[in-house]
């Protein structure tokens, strides 16, 4: 895999891998807050309502007591309804005797005469207490609560005075009914039994409230499912001169609907984060990487003989002068590849090709000889007689010396091209497309040319050709060496294969 290829795989893995460690830590740190937060804020909201509840009843209270304590106003019926009018916590006054009879009532359409001594809350006044009482029916068939204080006159109890509140009227919900918790929160007050007093759904006004059972303590924060089975964060609070139940309920869905939403933003911006490094990695490996691969992959070219020039108008132009340096090395490089390959070919005492450009040039031989492309070779072996004798007695300078002339003898006979040095003071000599009779002539003119020019040394010559001697350039290379010996017989001496002998 490519280098950038592997940093991109491995920006995207960092970047996944950061996602989820953000998508935990943020799930983990979010849920435990915020539901401890909801929870605080719940709880700390039934208290705030359970304090407003008791004010609400308390001035309800108060404005009762003035009522029971002044006969004048108790008796004036005008009077009665005006000051019911200005009191916003209570929707009827009824000023009852010590038996219970109504003797005046501020709605007297709503109820004509009624006993109401069997009432907890006017039996309870009628022990000189101020009471509340939980939720009742009246006597339209509605469910209300009913404030009660004693009248007293010269020390003696001589009635009750009761302040009524219709749980579905507006009196009690007026304090209640612009409180919002979430956007599907909701408030519910419960009297001493449980049963609802308030709810932001009035429809369940009256009805039995199951959660204040599983309630523990005065005042608290739990997350619990409610009639509906929907998970809720509740807050509660109990107001203990009423014994009533102050709930603040949240929907735990808020809190989901908002962390999948985060959630989703991660998400969003995770995937988004590993489009733009892939994009920026593909214009990367577009614009920079692959004219950095070519680059290598020219390089290994070098190391494997081969030079391989690149054309810069193929690249970015940050890579002008890397190209440009690139050209320069390779084209030096070439020039001392062929200077070194030409030296690595050539004798470096006589100038003469030597034995692995011989090897070379047989194998090329070889594969025209097998292709047809030849009409003719000839192969000739030649060893220089007496050298040895002349290399030890008058030393190797003068033997160099005496291998130096052969050497320009032979190729100014046959060429610069033709001759081949084996080793020590043998050669061999190839012709392509020559005749049998100036091959033979062209040996005897190296042979004569021998026998004058060097120092005390002669050459013997053995000859094969192709096609008449053999068909591979084995067998004329072995014909010739064996005409060779032949003619080292008595030296300076042409043989031609086959011999007579």
């Amino acid at each position: 895999m490519r280098f950038l290829h592997k940093l991109i795989l491995l920006l995207c893995t960092l970047i996944i891998l950061s996602s989820l460690i953000q998508f935990f830590a943020f799930d983990r740190f979010f849920l435990t807050n915020t539901n401890s937060l909801l929870l605080a804020t719940n709880e700390k909201a039934a208290n705030n309502l359970g304090e407003q509840l008791l004010a609400y009843f308390e001035n309800a209270e108060e404005s009762l007591k003035v009522i029971a304590s002044d006969p004048e106003i108790r008796k004036n019926q005008e009077l009665l309804d005006k000051i019911n009018d200005i009191i916003p916590e209570i929707n009827m006054i009824i000023v009852l005797d010590k038996k219970g009879d109504i003797s005046h009532i501020t709605k007297p359409d709503k109820i004509s005469s009624f006993n109401v001594s069997h009432r907890d809350y006017f039996q309870h006044a009628m022990k000189g207490e101020t009471y509340i009482s939980g939720v009742y029916t009246g006597a339209q068939g509605r469910e209300v609560i009913a404030i009660a204080t004693p009248s007293i006159e010269d020390h003696n109890i001589v009635g009750v005075v009761v302040g009524t509140i219709w749980l579905h009227e507006n009196k009690l919900a007026m304090i209640f009914g612009n409180k919002s918790f979430g956007r599907n929160g909701h408030i519910a007050i419960t009297d001493q039994r449980g049963i609802i007093v308030y709810h932001s759904d009035q429809e369940r006004i009256g009805e039995q409230d199951k959660i204040v059972d599983s309630l523990e303590g005065a005042t608290g924060s739990v997350i619990m499912k409610n009639h509906s089975g929907i998970e809720n964060y509740i807050g509660y609070s109990t107001v203990p001169e009423l014994g009533w139940h102050i709930i603040v309920s949240t929907p735990t869905t808020e809190l989901t609907r908002f962390r999948s939403m985060m959630l989703y933003e991660i998400l969003t911006i995770t995937i988004l984060t590993i489009i733009v490094v892939a994009i920026i990695g593909t214009y990367t490996v577009r614009r920079y990487m692959r004219p950095l691969e070519n680059l290598v992959a020219a390089f290994s070219s070098v190391k494997k003989g081969k030079y391989m020039k690149i054309a810069s108008d193929s690249y970015a132009p940050e890579f002008d002068e890397m190209i440009q340096i690139y050209n320069d090395t390779i084209r030096k490089l070439e020039e001392v590849h062929v200077a070194l390959q030409g030296a690595a070919d050539i004798d470096g005492l006589t100038g003469a090709y030597n034995r692995r450009s011989f090897d070379k040039i047989l194998e090329l031989i070889k594969g025209e000889l097998q292709a047809g492309s030849l009409n003719s070779l000839g192969i000739m072996v030649l060893d220089l007689d007496n050298f040895k004798r002349q290399n030890d007695t008058c030393g190797h300078l003068v033997g160099d010396d005496i291998l130096k002339e052969f050497t320009a003898i032979a190729q100014a006979v046959v060429g610069p091209r033709s001759v081949f040095r084996f080793g020590g003071d043998e050669f061999a000599i190839i012709l392509r497309n020559i005749s049998d009779t100036t091959f033979i002539s062209y040996a005897e003119e190296i042979r004569l040319h021998c026998a004058k020019k060097l120092v005390d040394c002669t050459v013997s010559i053995g000859l094969a050709t192709y096609p008449k001697n053999a068909d591979t350039i084995e067998e004329l290379l072995d014909f010739a060496d064996k005409a060779l010996y032949i003619s080292k017989d008595t030296r300076n001496k042409v043989t031609e294969y086959p011999t007579d002998s």
